[in-house]
């Protein structure tokens, strides 16, 4: 069939999977499609301006001579004929997303956001936006993104919103969007302001409808709001500090329709503190990330994680599948190795246990903190409490070079009774065992495992820990040992011993690729 006799729904699609390739002359091609026939114009034209980052290209559709650069910026000549105008808005109602960088603040003048601002529709300039991204916090370009947000909008992401300008259009965000779905801003919370809250509160009124909120760093008083949204099923928010003003425990804020939540902190008392405040009893999905930490070298105090995890128990329902928490610092060639060396830094199976209630976990990452106190029967008893598991990170990203109590047999326990396992990282010490006895004899081998990561694991008998490997994992084609040294992006050496293990690891990697070859 000739392209030309498809329907313009085909053509949409086949325009869109080009501009979606990513290739550099996919715009320019979409462009000389418009060109080539009436039938083909309106959905290539369609497509070419459906995502647009920036004024430019639409301030470029203008006739040559009217825009000039001055003192840097890009301004504009004289006022636009109408003519003009409805040329521009030949192009600007097929704009569907629309993202405006910070940069972008710094390119265009006063007069050109100005001219911007009196087209002669009674529509806004962009009528048919869905999404719109604006990171710009300069106070002039407020007006211009009032001007933008429309009925139709689904999707806002704004920068810094502290300012009165942003807090002044927070009020009215309800009204003006009523059709949003997802709104995300950068609220930096300092100092608490009875102005902020009004503004959220107005704004939340009459959001009735949404979805998914990611709300920068608040406070426990704005959460309280947060949870009378009916529909949200996502929350996002930061604890960037915490008023210890609001020890008084309150009744905990209840968000009864929440299906996922992501939590940033800055440190794991603040956390606790908020947790203990609130409850997610329909979640299934938590991400808390914990990587901002004050301290350079204050790595984590043990004594504070069996508080956080009962916390954990308190905030969400055993209805919990999916658990990341993510821990990160630096790693410092700097940091006293009697601190590295210290074994009162492993957790303990005590400390762990509690979670064990959550017994519908298909997804828990804890790759941060040290294992090497857990030892294989604890670690069975783990196993046979999260049997859907399918992504499990267990200590294999602490940087604590002490030898893990796990052998070769905690790992069988782990296959045995998690049949489901694709994703694996986890520390112990690799050497050989039975393979003729149980548990080895009686674990079916998985399939689905490509890959895993051992951290600080130790190795005796690099070959006979490779055949146990591939007969337990068989199509396992790597094994990454202390991979966080490559993300931290520095020349660190490695901690002895484990310079020597890092070669038995690398002799096992060599094996593997010998037995995956043949």
């Amino acid at each position: 069939m000739n392209i030309c006799l498809l329907p313009t729904e085909i053509l949409l699609h086949i325009f869109a999977i080009y501009r979606d390739s990513g290739s550099v002359r996919s715009c320019a091609t979409l462009a000389a499609l418009a060109g080539t026939c009436r039938k083909f114009k309106e959905p290539a034209l369609d497509i070419l301006w459906k995502d647009i980052t920036g004024f430019k290209p639409l301030i470029s559709c203008l006739p040559a001579g009217i825009t000039k650069k001055k003192r840097g910026k890009l301004t504009i000549r004289r006022p636009l004929l109408d003519e003009e105008w409805r040329l521009v808005d030949q192009y600007a109602r097929r704009i569907r997303s629309f993202t405006v960088p910070d940069f972008e603040q710094d390119m265009m003048s006063d007069q050109l956001i100005q001219a911007l601002l009196s087209a002669p529709f009674s529509t806004p300039l962009l009528p048919n936006l869905r999404s719109l991204v604006w990171h710009s916090v300069t106070e002039r370009f407020y007006p211009l993104l009032s001007a933008l947000i429309g009925l139709n909008i689904t999707s806002l992401e704004l920068g810094d919103m502290s300012t009165p300008s942003a807090l002044a259009l927070l009020v009215f965000l309800g009204a003006q969007c009523p059709s949003l779905r997802e709104l995300a801003c950068d609220t930096m919370y300092n100092d608490y302001s009875e102005e902020r809250l009004h503004a959220i509160c107005e704004a939340l009124h009459d959001l009735r409808g949404l979805l998914r909120l990611k709300a920068g760093f608040i406070c426990l008083r704005e959460l309280i709001h947060f949870a009378s949204l009916p529909s949200l099923t996502f929350l996002d928010f930061g604890v960037l500090d915490y008023d210890y003003v609001e020890q008084y425990y309150p009744p905990p804020i209840i968000f009864p329709q929440l299906d996922r939540v992501h939590i940033t902190a800055t440190a794991t008392p603040w956390l606790y503190h908020f947790l203990i405040n609130l409850r997610f009893p329909s979640c299934r999905s938590v991400y808390i990330d914990c990587s901002d930490l004050e301290s350079e070298e204050v790595l984590y105090d043990p004594l504070e994680i069996p508080s956080l995890i009962l916390s954990l128990l308190e905030c969400f329902s055993p209805a919990l599948e999916q658990l990341h928490f993510h821990f990160d610092f630096k790693f410092f060639a700097s940091i006293d190795e009697v601190i590295l060396t210290d074994p009162s830094l492993a957790i303990g199976f005590d400390a762990v246990a509690p979670l064990l209630s959550f017994n519908h976990l298909i997804d828990i990452r804890l790759d941060w903190i040290c294992t090497s106190a857990i030892d294989d029967a604890s670690f069975k008893t783990i196993a046979q409490s999260w049997p859907q598991l399918e992504a499990f990170l267990f200590g294999n990203g602490a940087r604590w070079p002490i030898p893990p109590s796990l052998s070769f047999i905690g790992l069988v326990h782990l296959i045995h009774h998690c049949r489901r396992l694709h994703t694996l990282g986890m520390c112990f010490c690799a050497y050989q065992v039975d393979i003729d006895s149980e548990p080895f004899s009686q674990t079916i081998p998985n399939e689905k495992i490509t890959e895993i990561s051992v951290g600080v694991s130790t190795i005796i008998d690099p070959t006979a820990v490779a055949s146990q490997l591939h007969r337990l994992l068989p199509k396992l084609t790597h094994v990454k040992f202390l991979d966080w040294l490559d993300d931290d992006g520095d020349d660190i050496p490695l901690p002895l011993p484990f310079q020597y293990f890092k070669e038995g690891w690398d002799r096992v990697n060599e094996l593997l690729r010998d037995r995956n070859h043949h």
